[in-house]
């Protein structure tokens, strides 16, 4: 999966910079497939090709599906035990806020219909307060569990797109996966957002108000080693302890709100916020041809 993942992305982005590099390959451009019927109908249509450069900022809560340790615990010097079967962690949820910075490349391939691929870098923090029990007594509570994690996202999507005059009304489908490398695990995200929204021009500039909402799948499994992240009493010695946390998206949907203007026929800035349980700021500027 992640080899297909990169390879499509690989060839949206090759495709474009190849067909942006040469006037003549867009004067030629089949894209988009009925395009010129589109037109005679009375539509407007966007340049077929996109480049675009995205920031985006999200803070949400997670629920802790399992949380769980391996390795070797001695208790004042005695005999190693193992850590699972004496010391047990108890969470129930985290906050999590990560920033995503993307580039997105795109192609209308029909008036209603928009592919796309994204890479970039996700970096991020949970934060949790668990309480740490050995055998029935607790020798830490609510205790500031945090992961801090980065790595690189790629994914690809999907929009589909109609309108009637100037009211419009898209889908967008998309799937990333982010590969952690300052510790190890992965995140995997399946994103669907409904909108409708309202063209309208403004001092020579063609602009878009939409609102819509958003569902998030998101699972993410995050490993480590135990002691970079828990300071034992005195006396607790653990060796080779492993964590693992799996988590996913306490509440899937939220409400978005989001502007875009034209500055020109080929560059454009966008911004949408996500409200509701779970909060989000995206920024985007991109080019078209």
């Amino acid at each position: 999966m992640k080899k297909a993942l990169i390879l499509l992305i690989t060839f949206i982005f090759n495709s474009i910079l190849l067909i942006s590099s040469d006037n003549s390959l867009q004067n030629k451009s089949m894209f988009p497939l009925l395009g010129n019927e589109a037109r005679e109908r009375g539509y407007e249509l966007p340049n077929p090709y996109g480049i675009n450069v995205i920031y985006v900022d999200m803070k949400q809560d997670v629920d802790i599906k399992a949380l769980n340790l391996t390795g070797k615990l001695s208790l004042f010097g005695g005999k190693p035990l193992e850590l699972g079967n004496i010391i047990s962690v108890k969470a129930d949820s985290a906050k999590t806020v990560n920033t995503n910075e993307l580039v997105k490349a795109d192609l209308w391939v029909f008036p209603f219909l928009n592919v796309y691929g994204i890479l970039g870098k996700t970096k991020g923090h949970s934060t949790a307060l668990v309480d740490i029990n050995l055998g029935n007594s607790t020798i830490l509570k609510n205790y500031d569990f945090t992961l801090k994690y980065e790595g690189i996202t790629y994914g690809v999507g999907t929009v589909l797109a109609g309108g009637y005059k100037d009211f419009f009304s898209l889908i967008d489908f998309n799937y990333t996966s982010t590969s952690l490398d300052i510790i190890e695990g992965n995140i995997s995200a399946f994103v669907i957002s409904p909108k409708v929204g309202y063209n309208f021009n403004f001092y020579n500039t063609k602009n878009s108000i939409w609102i819509g909402t958003m569902y998030q799948n998101i699972t993410q499994t995050l490993k480590g080693d135990i002691n970079n992240l828990i300071t034992f009493p005195k006396g607790i010695k653990v060796k080779d302890g492993k964590f693992e946390v799996k988590e996913s998206t306490s509440s899937p949907w939220n409400n978005v709100i989001g502007f875009r203007s034209e500055i020109n026929k080929s560059v454009e800035f966008t911004t949408e916020v996500g409200f509701g349980k779970r909060k989000s700021v995206t920024l985007s500027l991109g080019y078209r041809f």
